[in-house]
Formats: structure tokens, sequence, C-alpha cells
């Protein structure tokens, strides 16, 4: 074990490596700062460019760019009111009155330290999990995967549309996509209409870039947006303050750092939930509860570090189980099937170094990016005033030399378009995106581990007793909305007076 840990940090000190995190780094930053856009857009975009690279280089790239989006994308939040990241939504409820009061460099600070310091803790917390989860890891067969798939897809499903009825038909719209094309067992060649273009079945990245990159925009601009925020101007006064905050209140990101990383391994959960549980825990423990909402530092660096930590929660929990602890981690769960790399308990055993390395960078990523955020900052925030008219073409020519490039089929243009088409109305409609990522990315899986196990144990494989735990947790997930819904209900209604 020890070994693995050694190899893990020469990997990731290697030259190549550290080169390829600091432009991660920068990339991450830019983008976390542009609302609308996102760590998940950024990494579908690079991945027809970089998935031929090393496997190490290509995985630490992305992780890195994914680990400091959140870094930057309290930024906006605190100066304008807008959130480059959803999860910054929390940090605008004191980030943006400190602005208006004249301490927007001391929200900035005291942002941005707690994020780096929030992304650091829980790298540690995860490595020293690792040896213990991989005892447990190693009792899971063909049955429990395939349960541990179906719970992956209902985990999003239920936690990423409007409503869990539109998250399970995404899943399964999905998994219905990902039997397209050539079947090893049988040797059939399922649903490709006589066009032989269809023989391999829909390319995953035509398939993302359409669904995310070309919807996101088409989203903006049918919005009417001319750019994607108005100018703003920050200055370095107060940014130093800001950071003295975070070490006085170092009991607080400790404990929402924490927070953030417990609920970040819950797959699906952390990203909606993490920051409005420490905000709330903050304000219930200050000795000021009434000054949240009105400015409140304390408002701005509890939500700030849980948004980073849950990150090191839930790569864990994708690389581990194979289960996407959140919406972009089904992207990156994506990334590592196509770098010949499939998560799950297979990966712990056969590729450990590399997980340990990924986790080690998102520390040093967070470092990195923390520090270069700190003094960057005036900079960082003119980025998210680029006139669309300008954005658009960028982004439309970088996704057809994407996909070109990823697979020297110009049809593949045509389903670039077609998924554009439904990411749109998905999105108008409340349906997952990420549900249907993964559908499809599991589809595969699903089906195989479901042959071997009906092969090896029979019709009755799922009654198991790890298959078993997990389908009830499956159904409790599932039902978890209308239970909340039904107990609330009951608890509103008057009683009877005999």
């Amino acid at each position: 074990m020890l070994e693995a840990y050694g190899t893990a940090l020469c990997t990731l000190f290697q030259p190549i490596n550290l080169l390829v995190m600091l432009a991660a780094v920068i990339i991450g930053l830019i983008v976390g700062i542009i609302p609308g856009i996102g760590g998940g857009t950024m990494v579908v975009l690079l991945l027809p460019f970089v998935f031929r690279m090393p496997t190490e280089a290509v995985l630490i790239l992305l992780v890195a760019l994914h680990a400091v989006v959140y870094t930057s994308g309290g930024i906006t939040a605190i100066l304008l009111n807008m959130p480059g990241e959803s999860s910054s939504m929390v940090t605008m409820l004191d980030g943006f009155p400190m602005t208006k009061r004249g301490e927007g460099g001391r929200a900035i600070g005291a942002a941005v330290t707690s994020s780096m310091a929030g992304g650091i803790v829980p790298v540690f917390l995860a490595l020293a999990m690792v040896p213990v989860m991989i005892p447990i890891i190693m009792a899971f067969g063909q049955p429990e995967m395939v349960v541990l798939v179906l719970l992956g897809i209902s985990c999003i499903a239920a936690l990423t549309g409007s409503s869990v009825i539109k998250g399970l038909i995404s899943g399964a719209a999905g998994i219905l996509l990902s039997l397209f094309g050539y079947h090893f067992v049988t040797g059939v060649h399922r649903f490709s209409y006589g066009s032989a273009f269809l023989y391999d079945g829909i390319g995953l990245i035509p398939l993302l870039l359409g669904l995310f990159a070309i919807a996101e925009i088409f989203h903006l601009i049918v919005r009417g947006k001319e750019s994607i925020t108005q100018r703003a101007l920050v200055k370095l006064s107060g940014v130093a303050e800001g950071v003295k905050d975070v070490w006085r209140h170092r009991w607080l990101w400790l404990r929402s750092s924490i927070i953030g990383y417990i609920i970040g391994i819950i797959p699906g959960i952390g990203a909606s939930v993490s920051n409005w549980v420490c905000y709330g825990q903050a304000k219930q423990t200050s000795k000021h509860p009434e000054k949240f909402g009105k400015g409140s530092v304390e408002g701005v660096i509890a939500p700030e570090a849980a948004d980073n930590a849950k990150e090191a929660g839930a790569l864990l929990t994708t690389m581990a189980l194979g289960i996407p602890g959140s919406a972009i981690m089904a992207l990156l769960l994506a990334a590592f099937l196509m770098v010949g790399v499939t998560p799950g308990p297979t990966m712990m055993m056969e590729h450990l170094p590399l997980a340990l390395t990924l986790l080690m960078g998102i520390a040093l990523a967070n470092i990195v990016g923390g520090v270069i955020c700190l003094f960057a900052s005036p900079q960082l925030v003119r980025v998210s005033s680029v006139h669309l008219d300008f954005l658009f073409p960028i982004i439309v020519i970088a996704v057809l030399i994407g996909v070109y490039v990823a697979t020297l089929s110009p049809l593949n243009f045509v389903v670039v378009l077609v998924f554009s088409i439904l990411g749109l109305v998905m999105q108008r409609y409340g349906y997952s995106r990420p549900a249907l990522v993964l559908g499809f990315i599991l589809g595969g899986l699903l089906e195989n581990y479901s042959l071997l196990s009906i092969k090896l144990y029979g019709p009755l494989f799922l009654f198991r007793p790890i298959p078993l735990t997990l389908l009830v947790i499956m159904i409790l997930l599932l039902l978890y909305p209308r239970l909340k819904r039904g107990i609330s209900n009951l608890r509103g209604r008057p009683r009877r007076e005999f």
C-alpha cells in the first residue's frame, strides 16, 4: 500500500504532468467565472483533443480543471450577483452584499482561500479511506455490479432532473441509445437500419458535445443574452483581509470541509446539498446569526469550503464504486472509459496508484489555483463579459474540429446537431441530461454484467444479500421525494378534536 502512495506521488510530480496540471488550472479558473458555461462543458470540449495523450496526463488534466472551477466560480457571484457555477448561488447571499458596501476584495479573498483550503483537507481524508475500502470492494462480483450500475443511474436520475420520473426516462433513454450497434454476444447489428455508420453504435464524443457544449450556448442565445455578464472591476485591496478572515474562522472552514466531504461521498447529492447544509450550520453556530444574508464573511467561508470539499468525496465514490458522485462526475466517468480505465472495484485493485494520483492532484490543483486566483482576480473577472457573437463561433468551431479529430467521420456532425436539439428540449422541459449520459455510458456494462450474472448464478442473482440491500436503497432513493411530501402533508394536517 505504501508503495502505491509513493508511485502516485512520483507520477503526479513528473514534469509533463505538472505542466498539464498548470494548463488545466488556468483554463478551469477562466471557465469558472463564466456563468452558464461550467466545468462540465469544458471537460466535454477538451475530450476529443486530449484522449490520445498518456492516460495519467489526460485524467490529471480533466480532474484538475474540474477541481478549480469552483475556486473561481464565486468571483462573479460576489461581484455581479451572478454565479459562475450553480453551486456558487449560496455565496451570493452574503458575498454580493459585501461588494455593495465596498468589501468585494475582502469577500473574494475569503472565498478563494476557503475554497482552496476546503479542497485540500478532504483529500487527506479520502487517501486515508482507500485502504479501508479495498476489502469491501473485493466482495463485489457481477451481481453486485448490476445493482451498482442501476443505483448510479437512479441517483443521477432522482437528483438532477425536475422530477424522478423524468430523470428515470432520461436514464432509460441513455440505456436504449447504448444498445445501438454490434452486439458482441449474438453478433447482431442492432438499430443500425441498414446504415454502416451505425454498426459501431453512437459515438460518445458527438453525443456529449451536442448535449452540453452546443446546447448551453444555444440556451444563452435563446434567452436573448448579448454577453454572459456585464463588465465588472475589482481591486486587490481587501483581499488580504479576507485571507485573514479564514484563519480567524478556521474551525468553521474545517468543519464545513469535513461536512462537505462526507456529503460528497453520497452519489448525486453533494453538489446540491453540501453548500446549503454548511451555510445553515455556520448560521446556527455563529455568534452573530443576524448578519447572515446581509454581508457576513462567515456566510462566504462556509459554502465555499464545502463546495470544493465535496469533490474529493465524489471522485472517490466514482473511482471506487463506478457510481458518479455528481453530474459532472458522470462526464469524468466517460473520460475514464475512453482512456481504457473502468471505474469501480477493478480500478481500485488494478489501477490503485492512478486513483491515488488523481486524489493528490485535486489538492495540488487547489493550491495552485487558489494562489493564481488571489492575484489574478481583476483580470479573470473580465472574461465573463465576452460577447456571445465572439464566443459562439469559437465554441462551434472547437466542437466541429473535436468531433472530426476524434471520429474522422463528417457524419458525426449530424449526430452533434441531433443531440444539440435534444439537449435544448431536455433543458426546456426539465429532463436530466447527465442521467441520459450516464445511462448511455453504463448501458453496455449493465448488459454485460447481467448476462454474466444470469449464467453464473441464474435468474435469482438479485436476491443475494448485497444486491438485495442495494436494491432496497435504490427503491428508497427513488421514493424519497414522495415520502418526504407525504410526511410533510401529514404534519401539516390539522388534528381532529373528539
